[in-house]
């Protein structure tokens, strides 16, 4: 594995921090792009979705379970952060933190 890649699996569930140190939320998930290249293609990872939830919604494997979160989260008014890639330093895998302010980050309300 070269410097610029990180196992998803660790990434998982880890705290996110913006510059003045406080939490953002946690790495739900990413959306990746297939990027063609000699040889064969790679997925390049575009961006990231950060909230509140992160392990746990990703561990509510069934419908149901995922749907009962989704209905909590729309009571309590929770938001998931969609963070570009590059807006994330990953210098420490287990500390990732932002290098942009939390307020220039696009919300989205969960549905």
């Amino acid at each position: 594995m070269s410097a610029r890649e990180i196992r998803l699996g660790d990434l998982t569930g880890r705290v996110v921090r913006d510059p003045d140190g406080r939490s953002v939320g946690r790495i739900e998930e990413l959306c990746a792009e297939i990027a063609p290249r000699e040889g064969g293609n790679d997925y390049e990872v575009v961006v990231f979705h950060v909230g509140a939830y992160g392990a746990f919604e990703a561990l509510a494997g069934g419908r149901f379970a995922q749907h009962a979160l989704k209905r909590a989260g729309k009571l309590v008014g929770y938001q998931r952060y969609e963070v570009p890639w590059d807006w994330l330093d990953f210098s420490d895998p287990e500390h990732p933190r932002l290098t942009r302010r939390r307020s220039e980050l696009t919300s989205r309300t969960s549905s």
